[in-house]
């Protein structure tokens, strides 16, 4: 997919969103993830490392800290909010800005982000967790009839993975 050019002549980011998302759309749960999956870790680990990553400032906060071998951006409303480590943003618009030049700006959560992110985004890259989680943030509804799915692995549940998971790559059609 051909990369729009950004201000200055450096080409803009591609977008694609990163979630795992349970069988009826939860993904988090008091701003933790529901669940605790070894095996999406490594997947998510595998699509984001040596990238930009870009979330809001509650999905930050909810990591341990810095993820090694990635840029941190996160977003926020509030001017004086900063994290060690992370470059500080207020818009999506922004992160692009900030990012033009690179391949791919990986959006990373949560729920808002996710629903701003969608229309712009070229791939997503869902971990759909097969079961029904208990939880109080939910994907965005999407419409699924704009994308095209590039490949689906099919992950079963082991002893360190609870749940069976299907790792999903969609391309938007164009």
């Amino acid at each position: 997919m051909q990369q729009a050019r950004a201000r200055g002549g450096e080409s803009r980011p591609s977008l694609a969103v990163v979630a795992a998302v349970a069988d009826n759309g939860v993904i988090g749960r008091d701003n933790t993830l529901p669940w605790r999956l070894p095996a999406d870790l490594a997947h998510f680990r595998q699509l984001t490392l040596g990238k930009s990553i870009v979330m809001g400032r509650r999905t930050w906060e909810s990591l341990p800290g810095l993820l090694p071998r990635r840029r941190h951006i996160v977003l926020t409303r509030d001017p004086q909010f900063r994290a060690e480590g992370c470059v500080v943003l207020t818009s999506l618009d922004a992160a692009i800005a900030e990012t033009a030049g690179e391949a791919e700006l990986m959006v990373v959560g949560g729920a808002s982000l996710y629903a701003e992110a969608i229309p712009l985004a070229s791939r997503l890259h869902l971990t759909l967790v097969h079961t029904q989680a208990e939880g109080d943030t939910y994907f965005p509804e999407w419409d699924s009839s704009a994308w095209r799915e590039v490949s689906r692995v099919a992950r079963p549940r082991d002893a360190r993975n609870a749940f069976e998971m299907s790792f999903l790559e969609l391309e938007r059609m164009t």
